[in-house]
C-alpha cells in the first residue's frame, strides 16, 4: 500500500479548515479524498479514482461528490463527464476507508458544537496559508480541481 500525501488549507481564523486533500497512489490510479470549503458558507466532499487510459489515450476515473461514497456517480474521460453509477470494489472501498480513516484521526476534526471543522494538531498551521507532505505533488489533483469537484479550492492544471 502507498502511503497518502495531504494538502491543508486554513481559513486564517483559529484552526479552522478551508480544505484537505488526501491523494494515494494505488496499482497505477490515483485515488483522492477530498473536503474543503464550496462557497457559500457550504462544505463540499469529493472522491474519485483517476489513471492514465492508454486505450483512450488520455486520464480517466470515476467520482463521487461524497468523501466515503458507497458508489461511483459519474466516469470521466479528460474533460467529457458521464452519470455512472457503479458500485465500488471491494479493494478500491478499502483504499477509500484507510484515506477517510487518515483524514479524519489524523488532519480534521469536526466540532459538532459549533458545526466547525479544524485542523488537528500539529496541522493547525496550515491555518495561515497551507501545509503539504513533503511528497505532495499536484499531479492528476490540479485537472481534477479544475474541471470535477465543488470545492473553491483549485490547483493550477
Amino acid at each position: 500500500m502507498s502511503s497518502t500525501s495531504y494538502y491543508l488549507s486554513g481559513t486564517g481564523e483559529a484552526n479552522k479548515l478551508h480544505t484537505a486533500v488526501l491523494k494515494r497512489v494505488h496499482d497505477n490510479h490515483v485515488f483522492i479524498v477530498a473536503v474543503g470549503y464550496g462557497g457559500g458558507g457550504v462544505f463540499e466532499e469529493f472522491c474519485g479514482k483517476f489513471h492514465w487510459s492508454d486505450e483512450k489515450d488520455g486520464m480517466a476515473g470515476v467520482y463521487a461528490l461524497f468523501h466515503d461514497p458507497d458508489e461511483w456517480e459519474n466516469e470521466v474521460f479528460e474533460s467529457e463527464v458521464t452519470d455512472h453509477f457503479s458500485t465500488i470494489e471491494k479493494s478500491d472501498k478499502s483504499v477509500i476507508e484507510e484515506m477517510v480513516q487518515d483524514l479524519w484521526d489524523k488532519y480534521v476534526h469536526y466540532d459538532e458544537e459549533s458545526d466547525t471543522r479544524l485542523l488537528r494538531d500539529p496541522f493547525a498551521k496550515a491555518q495561515e496559508g497551507y501545509l503539504a507532505s513533503e511528497d505532495w505533488d499536484e499531479d492528476v489533483v490540479g485537472w481534477v480541481s479544475n474541471n470535477f469537484w465543488g470545492l473553491s479550492l483549485s490547483f493550477d492544471w
